[in-house]
């Protein structure tokens, strides 16, 4: 193991545990919130980040992926890709910043995302985008996408844009003369963004996988 755990990492692991032994299954993100008491699931989502750098946990890209690695047996996923969390992306307004971050990784099953290559993940801010699915999956508060790095870029597309240094996640649309990114969101405060020839935007790539609950 990497580090000493502070008192609220051995209560995290301790739940994990618990749920394993009384149900046979990791619990929930939504569920590790609730036993938490903690308000937002990105609290969950750092604790589990904290876990798997000090090498008490592995996760993966399914709905209960998390892995206890034991001293005695150590959990081996051999054929599972690592994919680097590379930061927060708005799902709103732009207004994180686009610097990378190193936020380790999140094991997906290559199957998950049919082999593709050049990807990295996000997490999602905001709720812009609440209401947009990729195969069947809302990209909500605290979602981790999994985006494709220089993939062409279509009509009807959710893309990560970079605008002004900062990151956002909206539905691609192209038509005269102006791309126009929209939110898809149960909150009317969220406005498409009109980018012209003159506006400065960079696209980082295409969501290709939400994985609503990774840890």
């Amino acid at each position: 193991m990497g580090g000493i755990l502070t008192k609220k990492q051995e209560n995290v692991l301790r739940i994990i545990r618990q749920c394993y032994l009384e149900n046979g299954q990791a619990p929930s993100l939504g569920e590790l919130q609730e036993f938490l008491g903690i308000s937002t699931k990105r609290g969950v989502v750092n604790h589990l980040i904290a876990l798997e750098k000090k090498g008490y946990i592995i996760r993966t890209g399914d709905p209960r992926g998390i892995h206890i690695v034991d001293n005695d047996e150590e959990i081996v996923y051999d054929y599972l890709i690592g994919v680097p969390i590379l930061g927060y992306a708005n799902a709103g307004t732009p207004l994180v910043n686009a610097e990378e971050e190193n936020l380790g990784n999140i094991k997906v099953d290559p199957k998950l995302v049919n082999k593709k290559k050049d990807l990295f993940a996000l997490i999602v801010k905001g709720d812009s985008m609440d209401l947009a699915e990729i195969e069947g999956k809302n990209i909500e508060e605290g979602s981790y996408l999994i985006v494709q790095k220089d993939a062409e870029i279509q009509d009807g597309d959710v893309v990560v844009a970079i605008i002004d240094n900062s990151a956002t996640v909206k539905r691609f649309k192209k038509g005269d003369g102006m791309i126009t990114l929209y939110p898809e969101s149960t909150n009317p405060l969220n406005q498409p963004i009109f980018l012209d020839k003159d506006t400065e935007v960079m696209f980082n790539g295409k969501v290709i996988k939400v994985l609503e609950n990774p840890t």
